[in-house]
């Protein structure tokens, strides 16, 4: 295999794994984005590695619940009135994949990344010593209203994947998280999940380890790309392959590049963080009516969830910011006022499946977008498929090509 000179555009977690795995098949990578490695939505999720993360958004119950989700300020999903012209088609399609043939596809293909998912990670902080930011404690879905437990079409789906879950009562849920509140009727658990204790750590161990490899960083906008004799010229430099690992920003460089429009659309999500108050919780806990994660991070708790769709904007829509603090408060009454607060952005296509594959159109022209919720739990797995991907090694990617979209 030839050395191959490669860039890399967007330096999230996908990103970062996908240039330290092309780094160590031989190929020269450099690595762009216009803000500072890891310092976008990469940084401020619930920090779970959730191998049960099978049942994608694109559910049969989301009709019934969407009277709900439009009008009652205490949804889990907001949508900015304003905003629905400009959601409407990636809507509409969203909508026709929420069946259950539909939705037993996502689970089987996302099934398939899963499975190597935590294996991956695992082996990735290892080699970028980082072995002490896992901890392996599993994850607690728990609810306080009976009515609003998971469906038991999540339950089968699950099942069906070989997704290990438990059920228990309220009574064995505190004896694992004696702080959190007695009002909890229910719950699953998930016991091979795990999470991490700082994302920030990890990912400045990952972007530190492509450096003193010989990687290159560059921090600017790519908003213009060239395809010129089979390479692609950035800003006067040449490069053999080029890789759109961008997350929701990735829709304006698919526009430049392929000349058509992706169906990519933002879920702004949230966190608030607890600083000091870790010992309240020892593994992450969703509030299943709430969309919302309590999860014990090194320095506190983070609370962080919820869907806001209202497109790329930057202004914070604070009632999001006080949906999450009470229903933390409420899942663990000993909380006090929060501290920080974040917003970032989940790239979602209207099927649930991201993007991982070549480009039609261009040979040397790859795409890895459009993960979710789950761009932290598949983001090294991703950045192995993307390197076999140019490597020219054997994958079934079928499901993630992006000619389902773009022909």
């Amino acid at each position: 295999m030839s050395q191959k000179k490669i860039a890399v555009v967007g330096a999230g977690i996908i990103g970062l794994s996908t240039s330290y795995y092309l780094q160590s098949s031989g190929h020269q990578v450099t690595l762009y984005d216009q803000n500072n490695p890891g310092s976008g939505t990469s940084r401020g999720h619930a920090s779970v590695i959730a191998d049960y993360g099978i049942p994608a958004l694109n559910q049969p119950d989301v009709w019934k619940n969407l009277f709900r989700y439009l009008f009652y300020k205490d949804s889990p999903l907001a949508i900015s009135w304003t905003y629905i012209p400009s959601l409407l088609p990636w809507a509409t399609q969203f909508l026709k994949n929420c069946n259950v043939t539909s939705m037993n596809f996502t689970a089987k293909t996302m099934a398939g990344l899963l499975k190597d998912a935590l294996p991956t990670y695992q082996s990735l902080l290892s080699e970028i010593n980082a072995n002490e930011l896992i901890t392996h404690k599993g994850t607690l879905y728990v609810w306080m209203k009976q009515k609003e437990q998971p469906s038991n079409a999540q339950i089968k789906v699950r099942q069906l994947n070989n997704v290990e879950q438990i059920n228990i009562s309220k009574h064995e849920i505190h004896d694992l998280e004696p702080n959190l509140s007695d009002q909890i009727k229910g719950g699953w658990y998930f016991p091979k999940a795990c999470h991490t204790l700082n994302p920030d750590k990890i990912l400045n161990k990952l972007f530190n380890k492509f450096i003193e490899k010989n990687g290159l960083f560059i921090q600017e906008r790519v908003s213009s790309v060239n395809n010129e004799d089979k390479k692609f010229n950035i800003n006067s430099q040449n490069y053999d392959d080029l890789v759109i690992c961008c997350g929701a920003f990735s829709k304006e460089l698919v526009k430049e590049i392929e000349g058509k429009t992706i169906p990519l659309e933002t879920e702004r999500g949230y966190h608030v963080e607890y600083l000091g108050m870790q010992e309240f919780l020892s593994r992450p806990t969703c509030l299943v009516e709430s969309g919302m994660y309590l999860t014990p991070l090194e320095y506190g708790i983070r609370a962080a969830g919820t869907v806001e769709l209202a497109g790329n904007t930057d202004q914070i829509n604070q009632s999001r910011i006080n949906f999450i603090n009470n229903n933390a408060r409420k899942l663990i009454p000993k909380l006090q006022d929060y501290q920080n607060t974040w917003l970032g952005y989940r790239p979602t296509l209207p099927d649930c499946l991201p993007v991982i594959s070549k480009s039609s159109k261009f040979d040397n022209l790859y795409y890895a977008f459009g993960h979710n919720h789950l761009g932290w739990t598949l983001g090294p797995i991703t950045g192995k498929i993307v390197t076999r991907l140019i490597n020219k090694d054997k994958f079934d990617n079928q499901a993630l090509e992006m000619n389902r979209f773009i022909k």
